[in-house]
């Protein structure tokens, strides 16, 4: 009879060891290809608002929903009703406008955002604990294109000639590769930003700011970048101008707002 020959504990610690090694190098590497999954799932997202910003403003004479009721026709459903919930209540769908032009609810998600919603969701002002994170939507639209001066609600920056919001795609005079026409938030606070993901609008009028979820640097959250897409409908990566030094203005358009939400050709005066 031949005696077969095993593996000695030592040579079963190495292969361990060894296993223990390879995952250790493995594991970032394949973390790092799901995230750059997630933000292709994103951006292909956001390619769809942009047809569906065409399709909608070519059924109504070219012009522009509000943005705060842009996804949900109403930000506060019920009265008293807490509306930084709005985004992740799933008792009152979203029902506005550009609903109906998304070919599935999941377009209007940010996979990442959907994952980060598990741990931070409950982190946002007011939250109220009766109201389960489900997460509804996760996209933002540029206030500036749906608003006017002197509207409820409407962006509170005008310049010294009276320019601010619009209605109509043919008022915007800036290139169109430069203004965005939907974009992401934070769910949660961060330094120089208290107003996070409450309602359909993002107020680049120094009043919201992009969000900073996708790949953070360091893997502090408040230090990456999020996707936009632009009123041209190309999606593109963009970084908050709001720094973690909130007296550094140098990213900031006119040295005071979010970049790419002013539509005008003429410079904040």
């Amino acid at each position: 009879m031949v005696k077969q020959k095993g593996f000695t504990l030592i040579e079963l610690l190495v292969v361990i060891a060894i296993i223990a090694i390879l995952l250790g190098i493995l594991m970032p590497a394949l973390q790092r290809i799901k995230e750059q999954a997630r933000d292709m799932r994103c951006r292909a997202n956001l390619r769809q608002y942009g047809i569906a910003q065409t399709m909608y403003l070519d059924d109504n004479d070219d012009r522009y929903p509000s943005a705060w009721r842009s996804l949900v026709a109403n930000e506060r459903p019920v009265s008293g009703y807490e509306r930084y919930c709005r985004w992740h209540d799933p008792r009152y769908p979203p029902d506005g406008p550009l609903w109906s032009y998304m070919p599935e609810a999941g377009v209007n998600l940010c996979p990442t955002f959907s994952i980060l919603a598990k741990s931070m969701g409950t982190r946002h002002p007011s939250h109220v604990a009766s109201v389960p994170v489900i997460p509804q939507y996760s996209y933002s639209m540029n206030s500036w294109l749906g608003a006017k001066s002197g509207d409820s609600g409407g962006s509170a920056a005008t310049d010294s000639a009276g320019r601010g919001g619009i209605y109509k795609r043919a008022e915007i005079t800036r290139s169109k590769a430069e203004v965005f026409f939907f974009a992401e938030e934070n769910m949660w606070s961060r330094p120089g930003c208290s107003i996070v993901l409450n309602d359909n609008a993002l107020c680049p009028d120094n009043r919201d700011w992009f969000g900073t979820f996708h790949s953070p640097m360091s893997g502090d959250l408040n230090r990456g970048t999020i996707n936009a897409v632009f009123v041209d409908a190309h999606v593109q990566e963009v970084r908050s101008a709001l720094k973690a030094d909130t007296s550094d203005n140098s990213e900031k358009e006119f040295g005071r707002f979010e970049k790419y939400g002013w539509p005008h050709k003429e410079p904040f005066q």
